[in-house]
């Protein structure tokens, strides 16, 4: 990454500030300024957070289970899973072993998982599980 390079970079001009943090911050497995804004956004409804964070905490959890907790029918559940798996954050899998096969299941994923570790970091001071 060039962050870590210690290279002085040349300032951008208006034009290229979006290439310039791409090329500063972010390299080919970390994806794009663009993939990294696409995931804060779709973090930055309180209910969509506060489902990656119940993944993050329950691994698995079947979409009933979800619209449950949430417990608000005008929230478009199906929309904001939407948003989440698009920006990569949770991901739809299959029933887990034993459980009804006809029921849809969301994991959180490794980009999910990091983002609310980093957000615990920021707000408690701590690693997640001290």
């Amino acid at each position: 990454m060039a962050a870590e390079t210690g290279d002085q970079p040349t300032p951008p001009d208006e034009r290229d500030l979006e290439s310039y943090v791409d090329d500063r911050l972010f390299d080919d497995s970390m994806g794009t300024l663009a993939d990294h804004a696409a995931r804060k956004a779709a973090l930055g409804d309180s209910r969509r957070y506060a489902v990656v964070f119940l993944l993050y905490e329950r691994d698995e959890v079947a979409r009933s289970e979800l619209a449950s907790a949430i417990d608000d029918p005008t929230f478009d559940l199906t929309h904001h899973l939407g948003q989440l798996v698009d920006a990569g954050l949770v991901a739809r899998t299959g029933a887990p072993e034993g459980a009804d096969g006809r029921r849809t299941f969301y994991e959180i994923t490794h980009l999910g998982r990091q983002e609310i570790e980093a957000d615990y970091r920021n707000v408690t001071g701590h690693e997640p599980g001290e």
